[in-house]
């Protein structure tokens, strides 16, 4: 604690450390653990001797060593850029790995809740079933204990309700919307 305050009393110290990092941070995958080593080891060396803080060169020194091991380090854990990860259609023809921006697939959310509410009409059971179907299950079963569970009743009951509505929304859909 004691190292960190000396070198936070001296400015130009700190500005290099940050210099250092910013020319660095796109190596790393913290930038902070830089800086904290960097920190320490230049505090652990000016607690040795007040005359210390007069050579520049060895503390700047101190610096690019911590950055060499830090970036050292970071080559050692496995990372690898998104560009690097490659594949190839059916065609033969080579593409880059683009992750799914979840931000852009709003407007889907918004489609699946407003056909959710839709369909449901108000009604707590088939907002469930609507709500599990969107969740990726359609286990007639599962949801229908579900629905027993939280509803009450029998399942081989909501198990049927839930064919029937399935149905129902199968028709709705045919009749209300053009296959693109």
């Amino acid at each position: 604690m004691k190292s960190s305050l000396v070198v936070y009393e001296n400015n130009w110290i700190l500005e290099k450390i940050y210099e250092v990092s910013d020319s660095i941070r796109d190596k790393l995958v913290d930038q902070t653990l830089f800086e904290e080593r960097s920190i320490k080891r230049v505090g652990e060396y000016l607690l040795k001797d007040e005359k210390n803080i007069h050579n520049k060169r060895y503390i700047n020194r101190i610096i690019y060593e911590v950055a060499k091991s830090v970036l050292e380090r970071n080559r050692k854990e496995y990372s690898q850029l998104f560009v690097e990860f490659k594949t190839e259609n059916e065609d033969g023809d080579e593409v880059e790995f683009e992750p799914k921006d979840v931000l852009a697939d709003v407007e889907s959310e918004i489609i699946a809740k407003e056909m959710t509410a839709l369909l449901a009409q108000g009604d707590h059971r088939k907002k469930m079933i609507l709500g599990s179907w969107i969740d990726g299950n359609d286990n007639n079963s599962e949801i229908s204990r579900l629905l027993a569970q939280s509803v009450g009743g029998n399942t081989e009951s909501h198990r049927k309700y839930i064919q029937r509505f399935r149905n129902d929304c199968y028709e709705y859909c045919a009749n209300h919307f053009v296959a693109v």
